[in-house]
C-alpha cells in the first residue's frame, strides 16, 4: 500500500507541473488520453508529444493496423528481420523521357496487389541481442542484415577487439525501400549489438526501443598501430540515414557507440544522377528527421554493464604487466587513474551527430531538415549536432557535459595527449568539448535548451573553400554553463555581451544564419517549456525522455491533441 501510495502521489505532483509549462493550456476535455497516462497533460505538451518538429502532418496515424493482418509481433530476431523483410517495398523506376521522370511500377514478380509490403507496425516485445555471431543463417543471408564488424578491415592494426564484440558480433539491420512503418516497443524492449541503416524510406518510425553495445576501447600491442584513440575505424552508429523521406526516432534510449549515435545525409534523393532507385517510394522530394524525447546516455558505469568490465579487463592486464593495450598503458604510467580513464574517456560518447555529407554536396545538404526536441543529452564530447548544411532546430533539451569536462580536466592536466603520442605520433587524446558543430552554409537554431560542461558551444571546423565553410546559429532563452560548476548563464546570441563561446565569429555568426524555405521563414512554431521546468518536464514519469512503458499503445499514435 505504501508503494502504492507513493506512486499516487508521484502522478498528482507531476499532472500539477504541467499547468506550470509556458502557455499551458491544460486538457482539452475530449481526447482518450485524458482517461490515459496522459490525463491533465497541458495542450503544449500534448503537441510536444505528438509527431512534431520535421515530421508534423507527415507521419500516418499507425493505431488503424491493431489487430489487422498488418500488426507483427515478434519475439526473436528472426521474427524481426522477417518482418522487415515483409515491409519492404518492391518496385522499379521506368524512365519516362517525355516527363523527364521516373514512373514506379511493381518489380518483376510482384503486382499492384501486393508490391507495397504487407507489415505497417512491428512490435518488439522481446529484448533481442542482434549481433552477427548471434543470428541464424537464414537473418544473414535475408538481405536484410550486414556484418557491421567489418572484419575485412582487419588488417586496420587497431588490434584490440574486446570479448563483447568478438563473442557477439555487430549488425546493421537494413530498413530500405519501405513506408508507413512504425518499429516499437511497449516494454522499451533493448537492441544490443546493432545499429540501422535506412535507404529511400518515407514515413519510418522508431520509437519506446533501447539501443546500445556497440563500442570498443581502442588500443594495440604495436608501437606502429595507427589512428589510435581517433575511433574512426568502424563506422557503427545507431542509425544511419540517407535518401530518405520522413523519420521520426521517438522515447528511445542510446548508450555509447563506437561513431556517432546518428548520421543523417543525403537528405535528396535526386543527388546522385542514376541512381534515381534510391527515391523512397511514395515521397513527394521533401525530407525531415525528428528526434524527440530521446535519452542519449554515452556509456555506464554499472559494474556488471559490458564498457565496465572490458575496462577492469584491460586494468587487470595492466596491473600484471602486460602489454596488450600499449594506449592504456601510457596513460596509467603517467599518472592517470583506472577512474579517470574510466569517466574521461570511455564513458562519454566521442561524437554525437552528423548531419550532411562532405561538403561537395553542399548544394544538396542545404535541404537538410533535423528537429531535436525534448531529449536529453549526457556526457557527449562533439557534435550536438555537426551540421554541414541545411537547418537543424533545436528545442527544450538539456545537455549535461559536466561530469566529462571534470575528468577532461584532469586529463589534459596531465598532459595525455602528450602521453600516447609519445608511444606513436599518430596517436590520438583529442579530449575535445564542443557542442554545435556548423558550416557548409548550414544553419543550427537552439530554442529553451540549457548546456552545461561545454568548453566550445559554438564552433566551425571546415576547411573547404571560404563561401562553403560559412554557418549560422541562432540561441534562443538558453542556458549555459561552461565548466559545468554552477556559473549559469542565460540569454539569447542576440544579447549584446553575451557568453556563448564561439572559437571563430567571423564564419559561424547569427549573420550567416538563415532558414532555407521558401519564404525564408521558420519551418515551425515550437511549444517551448519555460527553462526552470525543463528539467522536471523530461523526466516526467509518465511520458519523460527515454524508454517509458507507460504510454504503452499509445505509441501508434501521432497526436494527442484533441
Amino acid at each position: 500500500m505504501k508503494k502504492l501510495f507513493t506512486a499516487l502521489i508521484a502522478v498528482v505532483m507531476t499532472a500539477a507541473l504541467f499547468a506550470g509549462c509556458k502557455g499551458a493550456g491544460g486538457n482539452n476535455g475530449n481526447s482518450s488520453e485524458d482517461t490515459g497516462p496522459l490525463a491533465g497533460v497541458s495542450a503544449e505538451i500534448k503537441n510536444n508529444l505528438s509527431a512534431d518538429g520535421y515530421v508534423k502532418g507527415k507521419i500516418p496515424d499507425f493505431s488503424v493496423y491493431e489487430n489487422t493482418d498488418s500488426y507483427r509481433k515478434v519475439k526473436t530476431a528472426d521474427e524481426l528481420i522477417s518482418a522487415l523483410a515483409d515491409a519492404k517495398i518492391h518496385y522499379s523506376n521506368v524512365w519516362d523521357d517525355a516527363t523527364s521522370t521516373y514512373t514506379q511500377v511493381p518489380a518483376e514478380g510482384y503486382t499492384q496487389e501486393n508490391f507495397k509490403g504487407t507489415v505497417r507496425v512491428i512490435e518488439i516485445e522481446n529484448d533481442l541481442n542482434l549481433g552477427y555471431e548471434k543470428l541464424s543463417a537464414a537473418a544473414k543471408s535475408s538481405g536484410i542484415v550486414e556484418d557491421f564488424s567489418r572484419k575485412t578491415m582487419s588488417k586496420h592494426i587497431n588490434d584490440f577487439n574486446s570479448d563483447t564484440v568478438k563473442e557477439n558480433g555487430i549488425s546493421q539491420i537494413k530498413v530500405e525501400n519501405t513506408s508507413d512503418l512504425l518499429v516499437y516497443s511497449k516494454s522499451g524492449a533493448k537492441l544490443t549489438h546493432c545499429g540501422f541503416k535506412l535507404t529511400s524510406d518515407n514515413n519510418v518510425v522508431f520509437r519506446n526501443l533501447e539501443f546500445d553495445e556497440i563500442w570498443q576501447w581502442e588500443d594495440s600491442p604495436l608501437t606502429t598501430a595507427s589512428a589510435v584513440g581517433d575511433y574512426d575505424w568502424h563506422g557503427w552508429a545507431y542509425f544511419k540515414i540517407a535518401f530518405c523521406g520522413y523519420v521520426w526516432i521517438d522515447h528511445c534510449t542510446f548508450g555509447k557507440s563506437y561513431d556517432g549515435q546518428i548520421d543523417y545525409s543525403n537528405p535528396d534523393y535526386s543527388a546522385n544522377a542514376g541512381v534515381a532507385f534510391r527515391a523512397p517510394y511514395g515521397a513527394d522530394g521533401g525530407n525531415g528527421l525528428h528526434i524527440s524525447w530521446c535519452k542519449f546516455n554515452a556509456g555506464s558505469d554499472d559494474a556488471d554493464g559490458y564498457i565496465y568490465k572490458m575496462m577492469s579487463a584491460i586494468e587487470s592486464d595492466y596491473q600484471s604487466g602486460g602489454n596488450g593495450c600499449l594506449y592504456y598503458k601510457a596513460l596509467r604510467n603517467g599518472g592517470a587513474t583506472f577512474e579517470d580513464i574510466l569517466y574521461g574517456l570511455a564513458i562519454p560518447q566521442k561524437k554525437g551527430f552528423l548531419c550532411g555529407d562532405s561538403g561537395d554536396k553542399y548544394e544538396y545538404n542545404l535541404k537538410l531538415r533535423v528537429s531535436f526536441a525534448n531529449c536529453t543529452f549526457k556526457n557527449l564530447e562533439d557534435r550536438l549536432p555537426k551540421l554541414r548544411g541545411g537547418n537543424a532546430y533545436m528545442y527544450n533539451c538539456i545537455v549535461d557535459n559536466s561530469q566529462y569536462y571534470a575528468y577532461r580536466s584532469k586529463l589534459k592536466a596531465l598532459n595525455a595527449a602528450s602521453l600516447v603520442t609519445a608511444v606513436n605520433s599518430k596517436w590520438k587524446c583529442a579530449l575535445v568539448s564542443q557542442g554545435i558543430v556548423c558550416g557548409n552554409g548550414g544553419s543550427v537554431r537552439a530554442e529553451n535548451c540549457i548546456y552545461s560542461g561545454i568548453d566550445t558551444l559554438l564552433k566551425n571546423n571546415d576547411n573547404n573553400t571560404a563561401e562553403l565553410v560559412k554557418g549560422g546559429y541562432e540561441l534562443v532563452n538558453c542556458s549555459y554553463d561552461r565548466t559545468g560548476d554552477g556559473d549559469v548563464y542565460v540569454g539569447s546570441s542576440s544579447d549584446a555581451g553575451n557568453k556563448f563561446t564561439n572559437n571563430n565569429p567571423n564564419i559561424l555568426s547569427t549573420e550567416n544564419f538563415s532558414w532555407h524555405t521558401a519564404d525564408g521563414l521558420a519551418p515551425f512554431t515550437v511549444s517551448a517549456v519555460s527553462l526552470d521546468k525543463l528539467k522536471d518536464v523530461l523526466s516526467a514519469t509518465a511520458y519523460g525522455a527515454g524508454v517509458n512503458a507507460s504510454l504503452g499503445e499509445l505509441y501508434l499514435k501521432n497526436s494527442y491533441s484533441a
